[in-house]
């Protein structure tokens, strides 16, 4: 609601160190005192850990952009062209890269970008200023930064820790009706079954909080520490809870029957936060060698259930000792306490493809409106060139890259209607500095609430407030004069729009699309060499995967595909396993698994596995299982039964060939 209390102290906020910033930098003299403005729109932010982290990024961005700067000019400056080649194409290299870091770190390679472009673009027709604009901008960019930190650390500083702290209260509560489903074998609709593993997506987003984490005064390394390493054991819980399920919906009457109790105690010991026992453990494998009739198959599968909630139940126990940690400052058992020590935040894998989707936009982009700026001579074509490159560096790596831009080009629009209203309605009106206030309270106070949520919003007034020309003393701008900048504006945007389109559509079906295809080609590296570092480091990006496609999943209207997707992560790690065990096998049967992954590659990711993929499966599992006796057999049956299920979870039973 916009009338929500937060709302406007948010906006209270931005406004006081906006004012405190304008005001010393026009005190002190510093040429372009609206940059204070914009630096204070932008870095405020309702969480005190999100405003010092994106202090830190913008900061750091800006000073490097300002070497750089320098240095080009230095080496370019008798050749502005160069230097307008050199600029463009480290600018679009920079935006590229942050699309690849994926937190908001990334923010940082971005200002750095924009930065390299407002100094050297803006500075082409004199390189002898461009030493003055650099230390300018950083030390308005400066001020801005310091002003946001110091008010947010005096008025209502807001921890991310309260946030966290629920946000891990309902893994827990979504992670506890997972796993008692699983131990029952219930059976989900796909809608059910979609929603319940949009928590891989919620858990893995913490990432994207990690950086801010880091700079939250009110949140210590310990806490980090043990949110991460319960993110890490939430994702690891997922396939194995995955794998649980398949095996007990698989069984028959018979066996539900006898295996109900058992799995309930399991259940039990779960919602206590006990590891399985000793005692546990026999019952399992008491109960699952007692049911008759008995195939070889249901006995390997009933196996492989035993130790398949051995894990799950190890892993939640130690998610509940985390969480008991962090909450009632539990005491950890040593050797959990030791790898806890120094944990980090799961990583987000990059995508490279969309960097360079993005690096390529960007750079054409900006030669666009560089030609079209060199070749008409038209005073406001840096301002379109700098537009032009706001639009693709923060809306050009998105899904719907154009409809993103398109709404900024909107927003733009009305941010030049906002701008106008200010430059020639309130302000001409504000004589002294009490006026003022007023005038710029007007202003920022209700786009400043609605900027609380949504960051376009917080663009619209950072773009307003750049297009007119406030100083100390205030003259603003001739009324052409502000039209035409404003058309610049709106140009930028447009050519933004076109070129992004240049390169084909970049919607949610394309990135499915592309996710998919990196995880088939993820799984055929496996294939062909697996140690374990390799398949932990696969289900990291397998699950960071399934993080991206499951939320897109509704807007193509393929909910149906989410246990699809979960089932080739599962048989992912299976081929891993597959890869590893077969390095131990020697003569005819290490062929013969050689054949069957080469049966793998060929048909990994497609809608519908042949028969002879399940029959070649069969042929090996057969073979190994007569060879049982050595051990170095156990690990490569138990990989077969597992990739089996998880690829022909609905197949016939497997029996022995005579």
């Amino acid at each position: 609601m916009m009338f929500e209390l937060s709302r406007w102290l948010f906006a209270v906020k931005l406004y006081i160190a906006a004012m405190i910033a304008f005001s010393i930098s026009v005190r002190i003299g510093l040429p372009q005192t609206y940059w204070t403005i914009v630096t204070c729109c932008v870095v405020m932010n309702p969480l005190t850990g999100a405003i010092r982290s994106k202090a830190v990024y913008r900061f750091t961005g800006t000073l490097c952009a300002g070497v750089i700067s320098l240095l080009l000019a230095g080496v370019f400056g008798s050749e502005p062209l160069l230097l307008i080649v050199a600029a463009g194409f480290i600018g679009a290299g920079t935006f590229g890269s942050s699309v690849l870091d994926r937190s908001p770190r990334g923010y940082g390679f971005q200002l750095f970008g924009l930065t390299l472009m407002i100094v050297a673009v803006g500075g082409i027709d004199n390189p002898g200023n461009m030493f003055a604009t650099a230390v300018a901008r950083l030390s308005e960019i400066g001020l801005g930064i310091i002003c946001c930190t110091v008010v947010d650390s005096v008025i209502a500083p807001r921890s991310l820790g309260p946030t966290l702290r629920q946000r891990l209260r309902s893994w827990r509560s979504d992670m506890q009706n997972w796993i008692a489903d699983s131990f029952r074998g219930q059976v989900l609709e796909p809608k059910a079954a979609e929603d319940r593993l949009k928590i891989i997506a919620d858990v893995t987003a913490l990432s994207v909080l990690a950086a801010h984490l880091r700079y939250d005064p009110l949140v210590s390394r310990r806490e980090r520490e043990l949110t991460f390493a319960m993110q890490r054991r939430v994702l690891r819980l997922v396939p194995t809870l995955a794998a649980t399920a398949s095996r007990i919906v698989g069984a028959n009457d018979a066996e539900r029957t006898v295996l109900a109790s058992v799995l309930e105690e399991a259940n039990q010991y779960a919602q206590d936060g006990r590891a399985a026992d000793s005692g546990l453990v026999a019952r399992l494998r008491d109960a699952t060698s007692s049911i008759e009739p008995s195939t070889p198959w249901r006995q390997l599968v009933r196996e492989d259930l035993t130790e398949l909630v051995t894990d799950a139940l190890r892993i939640w126990a130690e998610v509940r000792q985390l969480d008991a940690a962090l909450n009632d400052d539990a005491v950890l058992e040593p050797k959990l306490e030791r790898q806890v020590r120094g944990t980090k935040a799961f990583p987000l894998r990059p995508d490279p493809s969309a960097a360079r989707r993005l690096a390529i936009a960007a750079l054409l982009g900006y030669s666009v409106l560089c030609v079209l700026w060199w070749a008409t001579g038209w005073e406001a074509g840096s301002g379109a060139v700098l537009i032009g490159v706001v639009a693709l560096a923060f809306f050009g790596g998105v899904d719907e890259a154009e409809h993103a831009i398109a709404t900024f080009g909107r927003f733009a629009a009305f941010a030049l209607l906002f701008a106008g209203i200010l430059s020639y309605g309130l302000l001409p009106m504000a004589d002294n500095f009490p006026s003022f206030l007023i005038a710029m309270a007007i202003f920022m106070l209700p786009l400043g609430a609605w900027a609380a949520t949504n960051p376009q919003a917080t663009l619209l007034m950072a773009l307003g407030l750049s297009t007119i020309n406030l100083q100390g003393t205030y003259s603003p701008l001739n009324f052409g004069a502000f039209l035409e900048a404003g058309f610049a504006s709106l140009l930028g945007v447009f050519v933004a729009y076109s070129c992004i389109g240049l390169l084909g559509r970049s919607g949610t079906a394309q990135a499915l699309l592309r996710l998919t295809q990196m995880e088939r080609a993820d799984i055929v590296k496996l294939s062909y060499r697996a140690t374990e570092k390799d398949r932990d480091d696969y289900i990291d990006r397998a699950l960071d995967r399934l993080g991206s496609i499951i939320p897109r999943l509704g807007a193509v209207e393929q909910t149906d595909q989410s246990a699809r997707l979960l089932s080739w992560l599962r048989a992912g790690v299976n081929i891993a396993d597959l890869r590893r065990s077969t390095e131990s096998l020697a003569g005819s049967a290490r062929l013969e698994s050689e054949y069957l992954l080469d049966a793998l590659r060929q048909e990994i990711g497609s809608a519908e596995l042949s028969p002879a993929l399940l029959a070649r499966i069969d042929h090996m599992l057969t073979a190994a299982w007569k060879e049982a006796p050595d051990p170095s057999h156990h690990a490569f049956i138990r990989s077969l039964i597992r990739l089996r299920l998880a690829l022909f979870e609905n197949g016939p039973q497997w029996v022995p060939a005579t």
